[in-house]
């Protein structure tokens, strides 16, 4: 063998072994690979647990010990509000089997309870209604969406998860696959609730 040949056979090995591990690093650092993110809300970065979204008393038991989709009807509902609404009707009944491990619950602030309109109240039909304090209405804008999300709560209390208000049709639409995937997952390896 020649000499060339020789080192054009050691560089192609070496190539060979090289160019991967190379690779690999432009696609990690470059962020080019999402490997490991599974769910389609957005997880907030500490759970927070009020203490309204458990409480006895006003509550009545509304999702108590269940899963919940929880939402802040604001004082005007537009499309991304009746989009909101209409998820939290259709989610728990496309479940399934496991509907009966899951509520949705829109919280009205006190001061707009006895305001809404019989529009509005058209959107609210089959949903649980939670009237709500001032102080509560403060401590939602506070989260991390603030009043612009559905969340989803677990049977302990803890809002986990963000899904962000869409407003167009097809985006509000395909939030409820994503809403009704993440729960699915979080009800099958779920032992409470």
């Amino acid at each position: 063998m020649k000499q060339g040949s020789k080192r054009t056979a050691l560089l192609a090995l070496v190539a060979v072994f090289i160019l991967p591990v190379v690779l690999a690093k432009l696609v990690l650092d470059l962020n080019w690979y999402q490997g490991g993110i599974t769910n389609r809300g957005k997880l907030l970065e500490s759970p927070l647990t009020p203490s309204w979204l458990t409480a006895q008393g006003d509550n009545q038991g509304l999702g108590e010990g269940k899963w919940q989709l929880v939402y802040l009807l604001p004082e005007h509902c537009d499309q991304a509000c009746q989009g909101a609404l209409f998820n939290l009707r259709q989610v728990p009944k496309a479940v399934g089997a496991q509907t009966s491990r899951l509520a949705s619950l829109v919280l009205v602030a006190e001061s707009a309870q006895a305001s809404l309109s019989s529009e509005i109240q058209s959107h609210l039909e089959g949903l649980s209604l939670l009237s709500i304090p001032p102080h509560v209405v403060m401590q939602i804008n506070t989260f991390e969406y603030g009043a612009k999300a559905i969340y989803i709560a677990d049977p302990l209390g803890n809002v986990l998860m963000a899904y962000p208000l869409a407003s167009e049709k097809n985006a509000i639409l395909a939030q409820g696959k994503d809403v009704l995937r993440d729960l699915k997952r979080l009800l099958k390896v779920s032992k409470i609730g």
